[in-house]
């Protein structure tokens, strides 16, 4: 089968967008299927193909990716779309790249499918920016509601988002589909040099603590405060640790100097993607107290790494756990505080029992076997819309 997957972005993999295109990609071609990545690029000003990539030039945006393709030069994309000649067109994006990618299919009446990953607002796509322009919204927008209207199947990681979409698409297939991560990087067997332990344990300031670690965005719709309120009762023996930047940053520095536990909490900064496995590997548990739709890879990375993930019952990440087993929910700040007490004391040979308990519920999670979740979809697309060209025959 020849896939073209259309997304705004795609290096380095810094989103859960770009890993899961990398991942299904690679693993598509792995089981022998020809895909081409159709995205944009900052640094270029022409078009350019690499490997099984394609890239339009890119422009500084006001939008989740913080980019947006050139649209003058989208044209000169096709074609190599041409040479490609795609079986299935997959969306990833509704900006520039996206749209492309649907007036091709609708131009060449392909199964398209589409893979919704939250349901966005353009207007307040990126909290204290500002607003996107007038043009930019309507062409978003539109690209999204054609998109629902014209593909053949839609799916989503998130049920969250599968559930609000439904009143919106009535008469499609919506399907939920698994969150891809690496599961040959982020595995509770990896091995590391006790000189990058050590310095990553300083980078995460443990010290002789056990370090609960929360992975993503310093946003407001991460609610990253909430768990500097709930720490202010939290154990002495534990250090809450926060991996990523924002632009809340500053906020919560000066939020947990008031709250008196700035000595309890670590502001690690961005730390690369393929160094979170060691980070994962010298933590004790995996936390958050985001509720958006939109499903998130860290918690997922954290159980393969074996840390049980701590999540609010609202989560969309909620469905991955199964209590007491690879994780806990929680409702409010009592539930919270007394799932964390579990953590105070746990010795070496319980925690080492603990991950590789934990680390074993995601065994089945295989590259190959997240692919072949994509596969059946694609198969799924194909049937949608030749079975409705013959309807309309």
């Amino acid at each position: 089968m020849k896939v073209a997957i259309f997304t705004e972005t795609y290096l380095p993999q810094t989103s859960a967008v770009e890993t899961q295109v990398f991942i299904l990609a690679k693993s598509l071609k792995k089981m022998g299927h020809d895909v081409l990545v159709v995205t944009s690029d900052m640094e270029s000003d022409e078009c350019y193909s690499e490997q099984d990539m394609l890239f339009c030039p890119a422009r500084p945006a006001r939008n989740v990716y913080g980019q947006k393709a050139k649209q003058r030069k989208l044209s000169r994309l096709k074609e190599r779309l041409d040479e490609f000649n795609p079986d299935v067109i997959h969306l990833f994006t509704f900006w520039q790249v996206g749209g492309l990618g649907l007036k091709y299919a609708l131009a060449h009446d392909l199964p398209l499918m589409t893979t919704v990953q939250k349901i966005l607002d353009p207007q307040s796509a990126f909290g204290k920016r500002k607003v996107l322009g007038i043009a930019d919204r309507a062409r978003y927008r539109s690209t999204f509601h054609k998109a629902l209207a014209f593909s053949d199947h839609i799916t989503s990681p998130s049920v969250k988002v599968c559930k609000k979409l439904r009143p919106i698409c009535r008469n499609k297939q919506i399907r939920p589909i698994p969150l891809f991560i690496n599961t040959e990087l982020f595995t509770r067997e990896a091995v590391f040099e006790e000189k990058k332990r050590e310095a990553m344990r300083r980078r995460l300031g443990l010290g002789d603590k056990a370090g609960i670690l929360s992975v993503g965005a310093l946003t407001r719709e991460n609610r990253t405060e909430t768990l500097l309120e709930n720490w202010v009762k939290a154990g002495s023996k534990l250090q809450l640790v926060l991996v990523g930047s924002g632009p809340e940053l500053e906020n919560l520095r000066s939020k947990a100097n008031l709250l008196g536990i700035a000595s309890r909490v670590s502001f690690a900064g961005v730390i690369p993607h393929e160094e979170m496995n060691l980070c994962y590997h010298l933590c004790t548990a995996f936390v958050s107290a985001g509720v958006s739709d939109s499903m998130k890879a860290a918690p997922l990375e954290a159980i393969a790494c074996g840390l049980p993930a701590i999540l609010p019952k609202e989560s969309a990440d909620a469905g991955l756990i199964t209590e007491r087993v690879n994780g806990f929910l929680y409702a409010n700040s009592v539930a919270f505080l007394d799932i964390i007490k579990n953590f105070e004391s746990l010795d070496p040979e319980k925690e080492l029992l603990m991950k590789k308990l934990v680390s074993r519920t995601v065994e089945t999670m295989s590259i190959e076997n997240q692919a072949k979740a994509f596969l059946k979809s694609y198969v799924i697309t194909q049937k949608q819309h030749y079975k409705r060209a013959e309807e309309l025959e």
